[in-house]
């Protein structure tokens, strides 16, 4: 993997977070992880103990102490930032959130998805979903669809495991938008 990208992509992330992280970054194209941070988006692993509105300034300035939540977020992507912040380095995660980075990055600094008409009728119209949670907003809806075309899945979780196939065969709307925006996957060993 370009480690210039990976250093652009992760300019504050320690050795452990980007062996977690960069396994999950390399199941997608090179051009879309140079889309991400020409972009100028960022990945910031929390530290251990770490909060994320110690983190982001924008969570600070709007007070919303998301920490609080009873469950808290494994990750978080803030738009005005351009930052994915993580909490948890599971693939799951990193692939979700990264799906939010990836909708910023083609929607030029705001999400595609908030626009474009094609995602929004394919969202729309979606009879069923890679995840339960996909159903929730249009957003979530690309996350969770980006995380099943490249298998971010964690090995024990209550989350459904999401596959590039089941999208394909839930969802083909939704699969040949992906694959016409950030190609085909690079396979998960």
């Amino acid at each position: 993997m370009n480690t210039t990208v990976m250093s652009a992509l992760m300019p504050d992330a320690w050795d452990s977070a980007i062996a977690a992280i960069a396994p999950v970054l390399a199941r997608f194209e090179t051009e879309v992880l140079v889309r991400v941070a020409e972009a100028g988006i960022q990945i910031k692993p929390l530290l251990p103990g770490e909060r994320f509105s110690d983190a982001s300034l924008t969570l600070r300035r709007k007070r919303l102490f998301v920490d609080e939540w009873p469950f808290p977020p494994a990750g978080l992507f803030i738009v005005a930032e351009r930052r994915l912040y993580l909490r948890i380095l599971t693939p799951m995660t990193i692939a979700h959130e990264f799906g939010h980075a990836i909708d910023c990055a083609f929607g030029d600094g705001d999400y595609l998805s908030a626009r474009d008409p094609e995602i929004k009728d394919a969202f729309a119209s979606a009879r069923r979903f890679v995840s339960p949670y996909a159903a929730m907003r249009v957003d979530e809806y690309v996350a969770e669809s980006v995380r099943a075309f490249v298998g971010g899945n964690d090995l024990v979780s209550v989350w459904p495991h999401a596959s590039r196939r089941l999208l394909a065969e839930i969802d083909p709307k939704m699969h040949a938008i992906l694959e016409r925006l950030i190609g085909v996957p690079v396979p998960v060993a």
